[in-house]
């Protein structure tokens, strides 16, 4: 697979416009918990409201959902329609596990050491077990326990287990694996809801509720890497293509309108999520595909500069712009004019901005200096230049400590 800045062989620009997007969107309705902001503009005399856009920010994980199993799956496609074998289970692991781990234990050790938490008594080690299992999302008092976002990591790697399995299965009958995850996820979703939970929300969230949004990922990512190798025709039909990425586009905007409408209803943000989710996917998938195929003006204003930076540290983004926006509101930093901070117009812009600013500089931070190194190296690898950093340091302060006595002889 080509990239139009003919990058890595397997990069698509798109995914990287759209992980920024997904992140962008998340940071929008957590921040905008706090701030209540109200997204509104006046246009040639009328009043744009764009409130919608923040709510339905909920949805930006299902699109991180959706953008991971592509990822995932898009090299074992190329290698197996080239004939190659498959990397080996110890290199997807491992990658995996330097992808996902030291960022995370590292949040987890400052959030343990530094932050209170009020564990019931005698209950904090079920916990801390149950994050570094990645299975706290299965209990109601561990799920949000350490720090909110953390729900859907256990969810991300679950399928990671699962991964191995589904993408053998999916590699020799794709349709028939996509038609089963799809069914099961929509029979799993069913069923929680003939149950009546009041939290359905919860029961909704688990990995079985997902199996759709993965299975459509790895259908783009199928269907993507092969149309490249076998229908290069596609380049000819930019037209086409550019207006089914942009009819896909304005559906999923329609989409988080029809969830902003129902956000009120008994249970109607869960309930529209179970009902819609594979058409979230497959909505997904046409941007996807459209936009690889699709005009340069379209891919790049997808994939500009700005989301594809946020793209580069969405993980750590993730991870930390939620809780640096709730200790930023405790501290009342900036403080609000007025006693009900969410009367002061200038407070709820200062406010969002700063949340952004602080979150962005800390994931930033975080990514270049401890994220990258490790992928790029490896743990033993970042050990080995940081022992040759500090032998340096060694050697230079040495001959700088014999410099005098040289100027003495």
């Amino acid at each position: 697979m080509v990239s139009r800045n003919d990058k890595h062989p397997l990069h698509v620009d798109s995914m990287d416009g759209l992980r920024g997007l997904a992140i962008l969107l998340v940071m929008l309705f957590h921040v905008w918990e706090l701030s209540w902001l109200h997204h509104a503009f006046p246009l040639f005399g009328h009043t744009i409201n764009l409130d919608f856009i923040p709510i339905a920010g909920t949805l930006g994980v299902e699109l991180f959902f959706f953008i991971s199993a592509f990822c995932l799956f898009a090299p074992a496609v190329n290698a197996h329609l080239e004939g190659k074998p498959q990397k080996p289970l110890r290199h997807y692991a491992y990658r995996r596990a330097i992808k996902i781990l030291p960022s995370y234990w590292l949040m987890m050790l400052v959030m343990l050491l530094f932050v209170p938490h009020d564990f019931p008594a005698g209950q904090g080690g079920k916990h801390i077990v149950t994050h570094l299992l990645f299975v706290h999302n299965w209990f109601h008092d561990t799920k949000n326990s350490i720090v909110g976002v953390f729900w859907s990591l256990g969810v991300e790697v679950q399928f990671y287990v699962l991964f191995p399995l589904v993408a053998w299965a999916f590699l020799r009958k794709p349709l028939l694996t996509y038609a089963g995850l799809c069914l099961l996820a929509a029979g799993y979703r069913y069923g929680m809801e003939l149950r009546k939970f009041d939290d359905l929300l919860f029961y909704l969230n688990q990995l079985p509720g997902y199996l759709d949004l993965f299975a459509n990922g790895m259908l783009t990512a199928y269907a993507l890497v092969w149309a490249v190798k076998k229908l290069p025709q596609l380049r000819r039909l930019q037209v086409w293509m550019t207006a089914g990425a942009v009819l896909a586009a304005a559906l999923l905007l329609y989409m988080f309108q029809w969830l902003y409408d129902v956000r009120y209803d008994p249970n109607g943000v869960a309930i529209w999520q179970s009902h819609n989710r594979f058409f979230l996917g497959a909505l997904l998938m046409a941007i996807a595909l459209g936009s690889h195929f699709a005009w340069r003006r379209w891919t790049g204003l997808l994939a500009n500069r700005a989301l594809v930076f946020l793209s580069v540290i969405s993980y750590n983004l993730y991870l930390w712009h939620q809780w640096i926006a709730r200790e930023l509101a405790k501290l009342g930093f900036p403080a609000p004019r007025t006693a009900d901070p969410h009367q002061d117009t200038v407070w709820q812009l200062l406010f969002t901005a700063l949340s952004f600013a602080v979150a962005i500089a800390v994931a930033a931070l975080i990514t270049y200096a401890f994220e990258r190194p490790l992928l790029k190296h490896g743990f033993f690898g970042v050990l080995a230049k940081l022992r040759e950093a500090a032998g340096r340091l060694l050697a230079a302060g040495g001959v700088r400590r014999r410099k005098p006595g040289a100027r003495e002889v």
